[in-house]
């Protein structure tokens, strides 16, 4: 998995530099003291950089490329089936999602995979560099680099010309990680409205279109693409949504903060490339068996779920296409079940359905989405009237009784309501690391001692009161799971990020409603109110995400110190007052009484969560 957004890494003005003192740091030396056979450079990025050549120049090329992007890198002085199959093994061991060779040629060029879709990008990306295409051929042959499952390039490149392509690799750098589902749809060429706004400041990664212009490219509302400048290589992940003000055509509006990342403090004058991310449709939603549901899986047919594990991801977002609800789940939790053969079904539990808003009828449906849904052929005008009459004109549903809320649900499932999309999500979360042994020990003990445990909640805005402030919300049954108290600590994780709150008591349903949409108080009991500051610190761009709320077992412990004070005391009198005991027969007691009398007084704070399923 990776650590970071492989965009993160900006350019230097001096790069340049950088290439020439490289270059000079390799003339000084020997390049064959330089390295063996094979010579590795690891990073942190999911790309990994091949140079087969001992020319100082493409060597001074790999250095500096790898300095500033923190790729992996790989120089190889003869390209042999051994040096092949040790590539190969690098690949699967770091996992590798993108590859790029550079080889030295007379003639400038580059080759790339019959299946791969970005090359576009490449001759874009060049033409801006270095004022010219650069030819390019198509090979149905894997090699060293070129690799059918994994986007990859291989560059021919003359070694005069090295430092010119530098700002061409680092942007393609950047680019690569948006290639790393292996997609397959096309990029469309968009500009950027300097004369409008977003209509809302969340989700912080909103773009915005009109109706003809989100037809014209085959989108739908809260659909996911890349937005790239292909001259600087950033990119972000968006989410469309349609609005009525009078753009040109192919234009687009972008929050102040996408801005920011594709453009920097420049004014938005290049023209963005836009694709859809890659995703698989689900039509058919199921609730699973009850033997299924406290295993908290997501299943799906066989041929699905293969589909989904060759995309290498670690993780798939699911999410609602018509409210933007979601949360992410490990690819570990998939699961297929024998008798199910249809790919456009799912089978969720009670609580993934709430996630998304599927079990209860949603309380709102944006008003261009309840368009499409009222447009479907299989209504009859009554239904198209109901769904008008609860959700129209922005309305927000009240509370209803169950059996009006079966009607409205079987009206929804024909309008085509019920249906998810499954998204990769490879470059968000943080690579593994195996942590010390100081740390496995201190967790291993503070789980032992206090017991841990994790909840899954949807993030929801807080009182009006607490958005400057560093608490969350739970209600009280939700802080009994967790075995907290009100003022208690807790780590709230969300893809790469975690941060340290408070909790107070989530109770009143109308301050809720003062800044959330919500017709009863049952979603309360799954939610989290989580102020603006620690949504930003952890990288929510809007809520309706999931995110895991854990306790904090460092501070219970230091919470309960009072009442362990007195036990470790008392024990520590009895053995060194008894004077029949040798000073290591003394030493050894206290070893054993004093953890034992911290495990017995702390018994309290540990069976306050004695479920031993430890994730809902």
């Amino acid at each position: 998995m990776i650590n970071k957004l492989p965009n993160a890494f900006s350019i230097p003005e001096n790069i340049r530099t950088d290439f020439s003192k490289n270059k000079s740091m390799l003339v000084k030396r020997s390049i064959m003291s330089l390295f063996g056979q094979v010579k590795i450079h690891k990073g942190n990025s999911p790309i990994l950089l091949v140079i087969p050549s001992t020319d100082i120049n493409l060597l001074a090329l790999g250095i500096t490329l790898q300095n500033v992007s923190n790729c992996h890198l790989v120089i190889v002085k003869n390209m042999t089936p051994k040096t092949e199959t040790k590539i190969q093994r690098y690949i699967a061991q770091y996992n590798i999602r993108g590859l790029i060779g550079v080889e030295e040629k007379e003639t400038n060029g580059y080759e790339y995979m019959y299946n791969d879709h970005f090359h576009p990008l490449i001759n874009y990306i060049t033409e801006k560099y270095i004022d010219t295409t650069v030819p390019n051929t198509i090979t149905t042959e894997e090699d060293y680099c070129l690799k059918e499952n994994k986007p990859s390039v291989k560059f021919f490149i003359n070694k005069n010309d090295a430092a010119s392509f530098l700002p061409v690799l680092l942007s393609l750098l950047k680019v690569l990680p948006t290639q790393i589902e292996h997609n397959q749809e096309p990029w469309t060429a968009a500009s950027v409205s300097d004369t409008f706004k977003v209509s809302m400041i969340t989700p912080f990664n909103r773009l915005e279109l009109t109706g003809e212009t989100k037809d014209k490219w085959g989108l739908n509302e809260h659909d996911y693409v890349f937005v790239l400048n292909p001259v600087s290589g950033s990119f972000r992940k968006c989410v469309v949504y349609e609005t009525k003000k009078k753009l040109a055509a192919d234009e687009v509006v972008l929050s102040t903060g996408v801005k920011k990342d594709l453009f920097g403090t420049s004014a938005a004058a290049e023209p963005l490339l836009i694709q859809k991310a890659a995703r698989f449709p689900v039509h058919h939603i199921q609730t699973q068996s009850a033997s299924d549901v406290q295993l908290n899986r997501v299943i799906v047919s066989k041929n699905l779920m293969d589909k989904l594990k060759r995309t290498e991801s670690p993780y798939i977002e699911l999410m609602n296409p018509h409210t933007g609800a979601s949360f992410d789940f490990h690819i570990s939790q998939l699961a297929h079940q024998p008798g199910l053969t249809d790919d456009k079904t799912i089978k969720l539990n009670y609580i993934q359905r709430q996630y998304l808003d599927y079990e209860q009828p949603p309380d709102f449906i944006p008003p261009t989405v309840l368009k499409d849904l009222c447009q479907n052929l299989n209504l009859t005008e009554t239904e198209q009237l109901l769904l008008n009459g609860t959700y129209g004109e922005g309305n927000v549903l009240e509370r209803i009784s169950y059996q009006e809320s079966l009607q409205l649900k079987k009206v929804l499932k024909k309008a085509g309501y019920y249906h998810t999309f499954m998204y990769p999500v490879n470059h968000y979360y943080k690579e593994f690391k195996k942590l010390s042994l100081k740390k496995r020990i201190t967790n291993k003990l503070l789980t032992v001692f206090i017991g841990n445990k994790q909840l899954s909640l949807k993030v929801i805005r807080p009182y009006t009161s607490d958005e400057t402030s560093n608490i969350i919300r739970l209600t009280k049954s939700t802080m009994t799971l967790l075995g907290i108290e009100e003022a208690d600590t807790v780590i709230l994780s969300y893809r790469n990020k975690t941060a340290k709150a408070q909790v107070l008591e989530m109770d009143d349903l109308e301050l809720i409603k003062e800044t959330n949409i919500m017709s009863s108080s049952s979603m309360m009991n799954i939610s989290v109110a989580v102020p603006s500051t620690i949504r930003t610190h952890l990288g929510l761009n809007n809520i309706g995400k999931v995110i895991l709320v854990e306790r904090d077992m460092t501070f219970l412990l230091k919470k309960n110190w009072n009442i362990q004070f007195v036990p470790i005391i008392a024990v520590m009198f009895t053995v060194l007052s008894v004077s029949i005991f040798t000073t290591w027969t003394r030493i050894l007691l206290l070893l054993f009484f004093v953890p034992l009398s911290m495990y017995v007084t702390l018994s309290r704070v540990r069976y306050s969560i004695s479920n031993k399923k430890q994730n809902q």
